[in-house]
Formats: C-alpha cells, structure tokens, sequence
C-alpha cells in the first residue's frame, strides 16, 4: 500500500483526494517530502559516520581525528575506513596498535606476518615484501602448482606411476592433481587422479595414454592447467572462471535457444556437464549457462531450456567455469605470480607503523622475499 493511500484512508469523505483536487495536491506535497527527509537523513548518515562514509566524506572524517587519507597508495574506503578508529580514538598501547595496523594490511592471523616484542623498546616484525591481504577477500581458481620429482616406477598395464616429490611438504590431496599435465621433457600425458601422500605417490592415467615414454629415475614436472590465466578474480561473482576455453562459430541472437551450439573449436572445454560463459569481461558477457557434453570439438549441448540474454558473434571466447568461487590461502601462495609484489602498500603499511610508535621504541622490520615454489 502507498505511502498516499494510507493517509487517505483516515480522511472524511469531503476531503478525500478523489472529490478535492486541492487536499489531492497537498497530500503529494507531503508524501514528496517525506522521501526528502529521508533521503536527506540517509545522506546526513554518509557524511557524519564513519561506518558509512564514502570517498571525500570518509576523508573529512578521517582528517577531523588526525587520520589523513595516504597519498603514497590508492587506500580503498574500505581500508582507510578500518585504519581511523586504529590511528585516532581506540587505546594507544604501541604493541597491539601494531598489530592491529597490520591485520589491515595483511589480514588477521597471516602466518607470514610476525611482530616480535624483544623487550619494552625493542620491536621486531617480519613483513612480507608483497602485501596479498590487500587481495585477501578475492576468491581465485584451482591452485596452480608446478610439482617436481622423480620417477619411481612405471607400469604401462595398470596405466599407473609412482612418484617421489622434491619438496616433501607439499602433501598432496585426493584428487587434487585430476586432468593436470603430467610432462618429462617434451613428453605429457594427462592424470586422471592420484592418491594422497607427498612422497612416493601413484598416478592413475587414462587407457590412452602411453607411459612406455616416460622414464624411471628421471625429473619431472606436472602443472596444474585450470587456473583462471590473465582473469583478476572478482569477489562479487558465484563464480571461478578457468582457463579451459572454445572459440564460438555460430552468431547468438537475443532470445535464442540453442541445445546444439557449433563451436569453431572446442576441445579444451570436457565432455561432461558443466557451466559456461560467453564473451567474459565484455558488456554482452553471459555466463554460468549449463551445457550438457561435447560430441566433438566443434559441437556443445546446450541447456534446451535456456534462452540467450544477449547477441554474440563468432570468434568468442566460450569458458569453463566451476561453482562456488575457492579462496586462495591468506599467506598468497594461490595468487598468480603478477599480483606478487605490492611495494608500495608495504612501504605504507611500515610507513604508519613508524608515525605509532612512542619514542624510544626501536622498530626493525625484516621483509620477506616470496619464495620460488
């Protein structure tokens, strides 16, 4: 019911809206300006809470306790809006202050981050040189991990292999290898799964493939292939776009249902039931379509049900995508090697460390390079 007709139903008879014009007028008057007044109140909120505040009305507020808004980084308001409290009205013990600056920077609980306290004026913290809390609530893909090892044993029959990883603490899970690249040399063969341990470890391969190629006693790398490649993950989708793709050979009209789709090519995508997206990144970008197998690598059994939202053209990058998001690890291990390196965050991050400390108190940091693996 609106908001007029709930006044309205109180009003006599003479002075109802419908028989006089004026009461009609006055009554839109009033409701108009309660919207206003709420409206107004709404936006009073966002410049005098910081909670709420946005972009120049957080940095008003931010500015009224001593808390400027740094330059050297482009701090979000999410960020800049947990930095205040801890830099203005909250208790000034110098220790968990610090702490509490660094969680913002590099989340709660990183395991990369250390803050030592050798005695009252001596302080030691361990700071990553990259900064991956900044990416902390980004959800990425299947974990990308280039595995190293040894050969144990071959057998052609059972299509089965052992293995002696380098890194023994890299402890594998169930499965966690399924449909990754198997390679010595120039040779590759796909595994179809694997048992859990991180040494001494059985590959199961697929009929097909032909393990008399490979070599006992000697290295061997496998990868990982469904990670989502150049894509920044956005935590606002359901989604994990991977790396798994076809190119489209038919055009897509609005409205068209397709159970058979011609793909130009489309043997990266499995023949199993799954979820697409058309054209990601794009303004006609359609995803999370249910497809039903692939009969070959031209040809995608579409959803008979589903009826395209958008136009697409051919030569579009048609890609697998899985359900729900999986989050990388906090220390950022999962992240992709061009999200490493975030020196200015870090440089801000022991920048503000330094402005809290009380004087006398000796601050050394010791940054950690990322390591190679």
């Amino acid at each position: 019911m609106s908001k007029l007709s709930k006044m309205t139903r109180f009003v006599p008879g003479l002075y109802r809206p419908n028989t006089n014009p004026n009461v009609k007028g006055l009554l839109y008057a009033w409701s108009s300006e309660d919207d206003l007044i709420v409206q107004a109140a709404q936006n009073a909120k966002e410049q005098i809470f910081t909670k709420l505040a946005r972009l120049q009305f957080l940095d008003a507020l931010g500015s009224n306790v001593g808390v400027f808004r740094p330059t050297e980084f482009n701090l979000t308001d999410d960020l800049y809006r947990q930095l205040i409290p801890v830099l203005s009205f909250r208790p000034k013990q110098v220790l968990t202050t610090i702490k509490r600056v660094l969680d913002i920077f590099f989340g709660v609980g990183n395991p990369i981050v250390k803050v030592n306290e050798i005695n009252a004026n001596e302080i030691i913290i361990h700071i990553p040189s990259s900064v991956p809390s900044l990416r902390r609530d980004l959800r990425g893909s299947l974990h990308l991990h280039a595995y190293q090892g040894t050969v144990v044993s071959i057998d052609n029959i059972a299509k089965e292999m052992v293995i002696d990883l380098n890194d023994s603490t890299k402890s594998l899970k169930l499965d966690e290898l399924a449909l990754a690249i198997f390679g010595q040399g120039l040779n590759q063969a796909v595994i179809a799964s694997n048992t859990v341990g991180n040494t001494s470890v059985t590959f199961q391969f697929f009929a097909s493939e032909d393990l008399s190629i490979f070599n006992t006693s000697d290295n061997f790398n496998i990868v990982v292939p469904s990670y989502p490649g150049a894509f920044i993950p956005d935590p606002t989708r359901a989604f994990t776009l991977t790396s798994k793709r076809g190119i489209l050979g038919q055009s897509i009209v609005a409205g068209a249902i397709i159970p058979t789709l011609t793909m130009t090519d489309a043997s990266q995508i499995p023949d199993a039931v799954g979820r697409l997206s058309f054209n990601f990144g794009f303004g006609t970008e359609e995803t999370l379509i249910k497809y039903f197998g692939r009969p070959n690598n031209s040809t995608l059994l579409l959803d008979p049900s589903y009826s395209f939202v958008n136009n697409h053209s051919i030569g579009e990058a048609v890609n697998v995508v899985v359900t729900p998001y999986i989050k990388p690890a906090i220390n950022g291990n999962d992240f992709s090697v061009y999200l490493v390196g975030v020196t200015a965050a870090r440089l801000l991050a022991q920048k503000i460390v330094r402005s809290i400390v009380a004087a006398g108190v000796v601050v050394r940091f010791i940054v950690v390079e990322p390591s190679c693996d």
